[in-house]
């Protein structure tokens, strides 16, 4: 566990349609929520799991347990903008969740 190295700020977007004014919609990306989260890069053993060999960065956030997150969400770093591949709870207590992310070029 990681509860005293979560000491970044995070972004959790969830996307959602909104008019676009000519009677369609666009794709736009609302906050969810703001968490604090540890962030390190996948293990080897990890990145086997989840068949990455890639030239793409892939990192872990290690966040307090939330019930709300999917695939279908993305973290903003700053200026970073990562896609969730994965979510999963590592230990099965509800008290951590992982998020297998991958940088967006």
């Amino acid at each position: 566990m990681s509860i005293g190295n979560k000491v970044k700020r995070v972004t959790i977007q969830k996307a959602t349609l909104a008019p676009d004014g000519h009677g369609g919609s666009v794709l736009t990306w609302s906050p969810r929520c703001v968490v604090w989260a540890h962030e390190r890069p996948l293990t080897w053993r990890e990145s086997l799991a989840a068949a990455q060999v890639t030239a793409v960065l892939s990192s872990v956030l290690e966040l307090h347990f939330r019930s709300d997150l999917s695939v279908r969400d993305r973290v903003k770093i700053g200026a970073r903008t990562l896609e969730v591949e994965a979510v999963y709870d590592p230990f099965d207590t509800r008290k951590e969740l992982y998020l297998v992310c991958s940088e967006v070029q």
